[in-house]
């Protein structure tokens, strides 16, 4: 019996990130389905200086927005994204979305991941998002970059 292909997805609710789902549906498909992994990161830097009350407010932002995302981002995305012979799995978390999105993928043992760009600053040059070209840099297994 062959192995269930797992591909993560870093789904930001927005046109890149449907797009980069699915394709990896299409993907999925093609090889007789699997297991879609979707991460929704709430991007914050641990380096940014902040003093108390701001990071208490900003805390405060963070959980109402998890709270929201699995309910106004993810399950729409489920229910949009569904097909037969596809498992698919949510995650929402706050921090570098480049970290999380390949922890995850080593984590949950994905064969590819499939992330949408957006380019700005120098990187627009290159065609890449920051995020998009931390993950290129940071994966340890394919990455599918989809503009």
């Amino acid at each position: 019996m062959s192995k269930k292909l797992k591909y993560l997805v870093g789904y930001d609710g927005g046109e890149l990130g449907a797009r980069a789902a699915e394709l990896a549906v299409k993907k999925l498909k093609d090889r007789g389905g699997g297991v879609l992994l979707l991460a929704y990161i709430i991007d914050w830097s641990e380096f940014e200086v902040m003093s108390v009350e701001e990071l208490a407010v900003r805390h405060s932002q963070h959980m109402e927005h998890l709270e929201s995302a699995e309910k106004d981002i993810m399950a729409p995305a489920r229910a949009k994204l569904s097909a037969d012979g596809i498992t698919i799995k949510t995650y929402v978390q706050v921090g570098n979305a480049a970290e999380i999105i390949t922890a995850l993928a080593e984590e949950h043992g994905a064969d590819q991941i499939f992330i949408g760009h957006q380019s700005k600053g120098l990187l627009a040059k290159l065609g890449l998002g920051s995020v998009a070209y931390s993950i290129l840099q940071k994966a340890k297994i394919p990455v599918t970059v989809v503009p």
